[in-house]
């Protein structure tokens, strides 16, 4: 979403860009802001203000007035931990990676410690990996009603094409074709002779 450069507070959830013209009008350059936990933010004349701190009370909505009376909960009291990635990049924000790397940054790898023992995977293995930078995987698990894997991916940056999935484990190479910003529900069968299909939100088959 575009929004104004006029200094108000904005809803910008995990990243917000400010790009523009370089010096001399030559080429496109800018600066994504990422964050894990802080999400409005104001731009004003090239400067961005990241709101990290707010005291209204939670869930309020204008016009309920408070009554005077009752005890309420307030929202960000006390101490407060954020982090937050400068994004310094060539060309505007799709160019900038800003979708993925804010992704990296609120969902990082889990390192689970672990002794050796027999089983079948290696001590090296990727389970997923996918060719098309402006593609992300919002979600991989198994299907609600029997041990289909279930992919659920989007494109990001506004651009149609297409993108290749791999899944070593499943022994599958998966390619979809994208529209601008469209969400795709991929379901894969255990079986490898059964073909991937594309289903909707809630894993009904999309008939094509």
């Amino acid at each position: 979403i575009t929004r104004p450069e006029n200094g108000e507070e904005e809803p910008y959830q995990s990243w917000l860009d400010l790009s523009g013209r370089a010096p001399g009008g030559e080429g496109r350059y800018g600066l994504s802001i990422l964050n894990d936990g802080k999400y409005s933010a104001s731009v004003e004349e090239g400067e961005i203000g990241l709101t990290v701190l707010r005291s209204p009370i939670y869930a309020h909505h204008d016009p309920y007035v408070p009554a005077p009376d009752r005890d309420y909960s307030f929202i960000d009291q006390g101490m407060q931990r954020f982090r937050y990635v400068l994004l310094p990049h060539a060309g505007g924000w799709a160019e900038g990676g800003a979708v993925r790397r804010a992704a990296e940054l609120n969902q990082p790898a889990i390192a689970m410690i672990e002794t050796y023992h027999d089983g079948p995977l290696a001590q090296t293995v990727s389970h997923m990996e996918v060719e098309g930078d402006n593609v992300v995987v919002g979600a991989l698990k198994r299907a609600e009603d029997d041990d289909d894997l279930i992919v659920r991916c989007y494109e990001t940056a506004g651009m149609a094409g297409a993108a290749t999935l791999r899944l070593s484990a499943w022994n599958r190479v998966i390619t979809a074709r994208f529209s601008p910003y469209e969400i795709k529900t991929l379901r894969v069968p255990r079986d490898e002779g059964r073909p991937v299909a594309e289903t909707d939100l809630i894993e009904w088959y999309v008939e094509t």
